[in-house]
């Protein structure tokens, strides 16, 4: 008699992969096969082809991304600074045109930070021999004269203090020329410097540092000189110093009302006699201080 086969029952794992080569008809899809047998992979991590751990793998990305920013931007501001420098203690120790033109392009230190300089320039002399050195710059940055005169002075004295230094240098020679529109005004760049400054070119003045040597003495004297400016440029100067956009912003204020005001300053110090130290009535009225004024 024969017997019987016996049949084995699947497994549940068996089950699920039978019926998952079944498509919704029931049919077989034949490319179940290939679809058995791609597995996902995460690029970013191939320890997690799930990919449960993407969120940690772009932290990490972005970490590093962030500290490498981070370490490029100190880095460029070591070399910066320590460039500028560069250029400023070759300027104390040789003077010729090669660092005066570096010294003007970079900067120079002074104070607690650096000096900048107009970026048009020309280095006219720097001659140990001499001991004289002589640059032309053209400001196209200062918007009127008041400010061409505040920035070309603190930018002299940072290029003279620094030449001078040099046992070999006794003079520094800045000469400083602005462009100016039809009118006389002073123009500017705009924009960053996309809209340069428009208008003829003309030198405005120069400013003279000079080191003396004192005979029986070891005293060093320094002189400054400015020359060259005309009454023009002075009095616009001194409009721009009094004016009273400058001053105050209090509007129905004009100069009237400041020329008073110094007037009846200068009214007051005349009053003011030995009392003011000494005490005691007072030595002047008001009608004889008048009256000399008359």
């Amino acid at each position: 008699m024969a017997k019987k086969a016996q049949n084995t029952p699947l497994t549940p794992e068996e089950v699920t992969e039978l019926f998952s080569q079944l498509d919704d008809s029931g049919v077989l899809d034949p490319a179940s096969p290939r679809k058995r047998n791609l597995r996902p992979v995460d690029p970013l991590s191939g320890d997690d082809p799930s990919g449960s751990k993407v969120d940690n793998a772009i932290s990490r990305v972005a970490m590093a991304v962030l500290i490498g920013v981070l370490l490029l931007v100190l880095g460029m501001q070591v070399w910066y600074g320590v460039s500028r420098r560069l250029n400023t203690a070759n300027l104390s120790d040789t003077v010729n045109g090669q660092t005066v033109s570096l010294a003007l392009e970079g900067g120079v230190e002074w104070g607690n930070g650096f000096t900048q300089f107009p970026r048009d320039f020309t280095v006219d002399e720097a001659d140990e021999r001499s001991g004289i050195v002589e640059v032309s710059v053209v400001d196209t940055d200062s918007a009127n004269e008041l400010e061409l005169f505040s920035n070309s002075q603190i930018q002299a004295a940072a290029l003279a203090t620094n030449a001078l230094l040099n046992d070999n240098i006794n003079q520094v020679v800045y000469n400083v020329s602005a462009r100016l529109d039809a009118d006389g005004n002073i123009t500017c760049d705009h924009l960053f410097g996309q809209l340069p400054a428009q208008g003829d070119e003309r030198e405005i003045f120069t400013f003279i540092w000079t080191k003396y040597h004192s005979g029986d003495s070891a005293n060093i004297d320094w002189e400054l000189r400015i020359i060259g400016m005309d009454e023009d440029i002075a009095g616009r100067i001194q409009e721009q110093v009094n004016s009273v956009s400058s001053l105050i912003e209090t509007p129905g204020i004009d100069q009237d009302d400041l020329d008073a005001e110094r007037l009846e300053r200068e009214l007051e110090r005349s009053l003011q006699g030995s009392e003011r130290y000494l005490g005691g009535e007072p030595e002047k009225r008001l009608e004889d201080v008048l009256s000399s004024a008359e």
